[in-house]
C-alpha cells in the first residue's frame, strides 16, 4: 500500500505542475485602435482586423485586449484620443489615414504604430523608406496617392472633353496640398477637361458643398480620399443623388450605398493584413525593420442600378475595367 502511495505521489508531483501551468491564464496584450470613423462606418473593417488577429492566435479576452477609440469624423478629436491611448501603455496602436497616423506618431515615438492604410508614407514623413521604415511606424500603404489621377480619368471618360469636373477635397488631408492640385490640373488638361476644387473642413461643410454643387455647371464630381469622407461614405451618395451627374468616390462602401462609382484599394483586406504586423510586433519584431506593404491592386466598382436611375450611360471601356458591378 505504501509503495502504491509513493508511486501515485510521484506521478501527481509530475503532473500537477504541468496542470497548474496549463491553467495559468495567458498574458493579456493591449492593442490600441484609433480611426477617424465610428463603430458603424468601420464595422466591417474592425471585423476584418479581428479575423486577422484570430488567424494568428490572438483572441480578445483570452490573450488580447482591444482599446477602441473613434474620432467620429471629427479630426480635431484625434490628438486627444491619441494621447489617451498612449497613457494606457499599449503594446501597439493600429490606425489609418495620414492625418490620424501623424497625430499618433506625434503622441509617441516609442509605442509601435501599425497603419492599416495610408497615402505615400515616405513622401509625407511617416516613415524613412518602404523597405526600412526606421521608426515606430510600419504597416500598409493604401496607394491613395494614385487614386486622384485615376478617378479624373474615369470622370473624363464619362463626360467627355471640354467639360468641367468638381473635385471635393478635405483640407485636413494631404490632397489639399499644392503638388496634388497641380498634378490634378495637369491630368485634367491632358484629358481635355477642367477642374474646380471644392474645399471642406468639417462634417457640416459636406452637405453644404453638395447643395452648392447642384447649381454648379460641372459635369461630374470626384471625391478625394479622406478619413472624414470614409466616416460619411454611406451617407454621401444620398446627398449626391439630387445632382443627377456622375460622382466618383474613393471608397467601395459609397458605391455599395448607392454611389455611382468607386476606385480604391480593398480596405477590409488591408485591415485583415494589418493584424499580421500586430502579431509580429507582439512576438518581438521591431517595427523599424518591418517593410511597408503596398496593395497589389486597386478596385473599380460600378453601381449599374444607380446609373440606370440617374440616366447615366457607362462607357463599355469602363465596364470592361470594372472589378465589380452592383445591380
Amino acid at each position: 500500500m505504501n509503495t502504491r502511495r509513493k508511486v501515485l505521489g510521484l506521478a501527481l508531483a509530475g503532473v500537477l505542475p504541468v496542470f497548474a501551468r496549463a491553467q495559468t491564464p495567458e498574458k493579456l496584450r493591449r492593442v490600441g485602435w484609433l480611426t477617424g470613423g465610428s463603430p458603424k462606418s468601420h464595422a466591417r473593417l474592425l471585423e476584418a482586423f479581428r479575423e486577422g488577429l484570430r488567424e494568428h492566435g490572438w483572441v480578445e479576452g483570452r490573450n488580447l485586449v482591444l482599446e477602441l477609440r473613434w474620432a467620429e469624423g471629427k479630426l480635431e478629436r484625434v490628438p486627444m484620443l491619441a494621447m489617451e491611448l498612449v497613457r494606457l501603455k499599449p503594446d501597439v496602436i493600429v490606425t489609418a489615414a495620414n492625418p490620424v497616423i501623424a497625430a499618433v506618431k506625434k503622441a509617441t515615438s516609442t509605442v509601435p504604430i501599425v497603419m492599416a492604410t495610408g497615402a505615400d508614407p515616405v513622401a509625407h514623413g511617416l516613415v524613412a523608406s518602404l523597405a526600412r521604415p526606421g521608426g515606430n511606424v510600419t504597416g500598409l500603404s493604401g496607394f491613395f496617392e494614385a487614386t486622384p489621377t485615376k478617378m479624373l480619368e474615369l470622370a473624363a471618360a464619362l463626360v467627355g472633353k471640354g467639360t468641367s469636373v468638381s473635385v471635393l477635397v478635405d483640407v485636413n488631408t494631404p490632397f489639399s496640398r499644392a503638388e496634388y492640385r497641380d498634378a490634378a490640373e495637369r491630368t485634367a488638361g491632358a484629358l481635355g477637361v477642367r477642374v474646380k476644387f471644392v474645399e471642406v473642413a468639417g462634417i457640416e461643410d459636406v452637405s453644404r458643398a453638395f447643395a452648392a454643387l447642384a447649381g454648379d455647371p460641372a459635369a461630374a464630381v470626384v471625391v478625394l480620399p479622406s478619413p472624414m469622407f470614409f466616416f460619411l461614405s454611406r451617407d454621401m451618395p444620398r446627398s449626391a443623388a439630387a445632382l443627377k451627374r456622375p460622382v466618383i468616390y474613393p471608397f467601395e462602401e459609397s458605391a455599395e450605398a448607392g454611389g455611382l462609382m468607386s476606385y480604391a484599394a480593398p480596405l477590409a483586406e488591408s485591415y485583415r493584413r494589418a493584424a499580421r504586423y500586430v502579431d509580429l510586433i507582439l512576438k518581438g519584431a521591431n517595427p523599424a525593420e518591418l517593410p511597408i506593404e503596398q496593395p497589389t491592386r486597386l478596385s473599380l466598382a460600378v453601381n449599374l442600378k444607380t446609373a440606370s436611375a440617374q440616366g447615366i450611360s457607362i462607357p463599355r471601356e469602363i465596364l470592361l475595367r470594372a472589378d465589380r458591378t452592383i445591380e
